[in-house]
């Protein structure tokens, strides 16, 4: 078997921009409850970086002479990058196209296109899967569990190597359905490709299927989420002045709407009769958007709203963006005094609070996951994890 360490770069575990600005994202959410002109200055800065000299220091010269406000969000970066341990990245955002080089990745995109939807979706599963394709040297022989656990465990990040593994999961998924395709639905092509596919042994594909990424216990805590208690969500919607500010909250703190869901809203999208709510989520298309039910407190603020502003059509709260509702939010957290009790809340607190409560409140947990529209159930299972770790001492028995 040929050096792994030799042949890529990506086998250093060196991330790639793209990745390293998908971590970033993660982490200003998570940290401060919001990413927009970070982010962007962060992309525009991640072009310029050359292969010559670390990050940091090519950070520190691009930021030189630039304006005051500027320099503060570079600092940030700088922090993320300096927390994480970021010395060099593959620049690969200057790439005009998505970075489909190997045709079992190409195929693969192509056949899922109901399922990755947008873009930046279509882009990470062509970013993770070809990296893990040029890590094996494009050899099929070497697709097995060893190499896709190297690289799957090579980021630093937990984060990122749940993508990893969530990628190559899909696509041996797929891959075993393509070698099991009947040879008479598939053209000469696709024979050829189907024939390429069976090198991977079905044994290999199930056992990367069921890779684990195991998360400390440490690690878990860390990724308890800031909510708020039921009396202090109550607090929060009287704090409110306005029918408008009642219904973002409800919206956010018992349907677990994101800022930018709300935003995205329209008058058609709150079915009243049938109690159903259409959500445009992160990573959806406008055309396909999930439908969750719509709760009572929800359904009364949005009716209330409605009535007094007598909008009948087109959006749901017209002129108003993320940012908008993310400041709204953070003042009512001011005003109603919660902003002061030792909590680091932000505004997607409220999408925390609003399933730590169903999980409190017995909601099973597939129906928690579903409401949220978390693609995985591993990322409902925190508000199981806090609750345990929450009620341990005081409801373990004492005599067993």
């Amino acid at each position: 078997m040929p050096n792994l360490r030799k042949s890529s770069t990506l086998s250093k575990a060196t991330p790639r921009a793209s990745q390293v600005l998908e971590d970033y994202d993660y982490w200003l959410q998570r940290e401060y409850g919001k990413s927009g002109t970070y982010l962007t200055n962060a992309k525009t800065f991640l072009k310029t970086v050359k292969a010559a000299g670390t990050v940091i220091s090519q950070l520190d010269t691009y930021a030189n002479g630039k304006s005051i406000t500027l320099q503060s969000f570079l600092r940030r970066l700088r922090k993320f990058l300096t927390l994480k341990g970021i010395d060099f990245i593959v620049n690969d955002l200057n790439e005009k196209k998505l970075p489909i080089s190997n045709i079992y990745v190409k195929l693969f995109l192509a056949s899922r296109q109901d399922r990755l939807r947008g873009e930046l979706s279509n882009s990470t599963y062509a970013t993770v899967l070809n990296g893990y394709f040029n890590f094996i040297t494009d050899d099929l022989k070497f697709f097995n569990k060893r190499t896709a656990e190297k690289y799957v465990l090579s980021p630093a990040s937990d984060y990122t190597k749940r993508l990893y593994r969530s990628v190559l999961k899909s696509f041996c998924q797929w891959a075993l359905l393509y070698q099991e395709q009947k040879l008479t639905d598939l053209s000469s092509d696709q024979k050829k490709i189907q024939k390429g596919l069976k090198l991977i042994s079905a044994l290999s594909l199930r056992e990367i299927s069921s890779i684990i990424v195991r998360t400390s216990r440490s690690q878990i805590k860390r990724y308890h989420k800031e909510s708020l208690t039921e009396s202090q969500r109550a607090k929060l919607l009287t704090a409110c002045d306005t029918s408008k500010e009642r219904a973002i909250i409800s919206l956010m703190a018992w349907n677990g709407l994101r800022t930018i869901e709300v935003s995205r809203l329209n008058v058609p999208d709150v079915d009243f009769n049938e109690r159903k709510l259409s959500v445009w989520g992160k990573g959806k298309s406008k055309k396909n958007k999930d439908v969750i039910k719509l709760f009572k407190v929800a359904t009364a603020e949005i009716k209330a709203y409605l009535k007094q502003a007598r909008i009948q059509s087109g959006s749901l709260f017209p002129g108003l963006g993320k940012g908008d509702i993310s400041a709204l939010v953070n003042q009512l957290y001011d005003k109603a005094k919660l902003s002061k009790k030792g909590k680091k809340l932000t505004p997607h607190s409220l999408r925390h609070t609003a399933g730590q409560i169903m999980y409190d409140k017995g909601v099973q947990l597939e129906f928690i996951q579903k409401t949220l529209r978390h693609s995985s159930m591993e990322t409902t299972m925190v508000y199981a994890q806090k609750a345990i770790d929450k009620n341990y001492f005081r409801k373990m028995p004492y005599k067993i």
